[in-house]
């Protein structure tokens, strides 16, 4: 490596016994440009703090160290099928594309060879497209109440719903298609090659300058999401939401008798 403190840090690392593999990812493990971030995976011989990963900066760089453990490494191998927007997919992923720097006992190449010769399904679960599809329609609803309120108040508030919308709509998107999630300069490649007229959309309403273009947009955004089973809300809809699992078709019935 041409970084003296990455190096110094892996070196390090590796010198703990705690500290089983080591791996970089992305143009860390490729080539850095002046806008790269530092990332890299530690495989710990125990997860037992429970550790996700650590913020920190590395050749005045930000850097993103995230943390697994054998335990995890050793499900991960007997999976066929895994989902593709959680840690399972995206070390998966990682791995394949990343750069070894310690596997003393060839965990992680064994790993990678098994995952090259038979791959595991990446599959978006349907637990995560029902969440998207009830956030994506039910603020499409609550967004269309408060812009036809015309009160100022409102459209004010409006403002801020339409931030993290407009990001919702462009995740269930990919969701609803079963496409993963990999961050968004991904997200920008495969929408300028494969819809581009979705993409158009999306920067015409980045470009607004009004709540009534921003509106607007966001609507035609919202129309062209759905794909599949998931679909825009009819007039009328009813959609009973459990405690414990979400969306639960099953509780029409528990409606349907208090009606009665």
């Amino acid at each position: 490596m041409n970084y003296p403190s990455l190096s110094n840090l892996i070196e390090k690392l590796k010198s703990s016994p705690r500290v089983k593999d080591i791996f970089s990812t992305g143009t860390t493990a490729t080539k850095m440009n002046p806008s790269s971030d530092i990332d890299f995976v530690v495989v710990l011989d125990k997860n037992t703090e429970e550790i996700k990963s650590v913020y920190t900066t590395i050749e005045n760089r930000f850097s993103d160290v995230f943390f697994f453990d054998i335990e995890f490494l050793n499900q991960l191998e007997n999976k066929t099928e895994v989902s593709a927007n959680n840690f399972d997919g995206m070390f998966l992923e990682w791995l394949m594309s990343g750069k070894i720097e310690h596997d003393p006992e060839n965990l992680l190449v064994t790993l990678k060879n098994k995952i090259d010769r038979n791959p595991p399904l990446q599959s978006i679960f349907d637990s995560e497209k029902r969440d998207l599809w009830i956030k994506t329609n039910y603020n499409f609803i609550a967004n269309s109440r408060y812009y036809n309120l015309n009160d100022e108040l409102y459209n004010k508030a409006l403002e801020f719903r339409l931030l993290y919308s407009v990001i919702e709509l462009i995740t269930a998107y990919f969701s609803f298609r079963g496409i993963p999630w990999r961050g968004e300069k991904a997200a920008v490649k495969y929408l300028e090659e494969h819809d581009s007229e979705f993409f158009s959309i999306f920067q015409k309403y980045a470009q607004s300058n009004t709540l009534d273009d921003k509106m607007n947009y966001y609507k035609d955004l919202f129309n062209k999401i759905f794909f599949g089973e998931y679909q825009k809300w009819k007039e009328d809809f009813i959609v009973p939401i459990s405690q414990k699992t979400g969306y639960d078709q099953r509780l029409l019935d528990f409606w349907n008798n208090l009606l009665k």
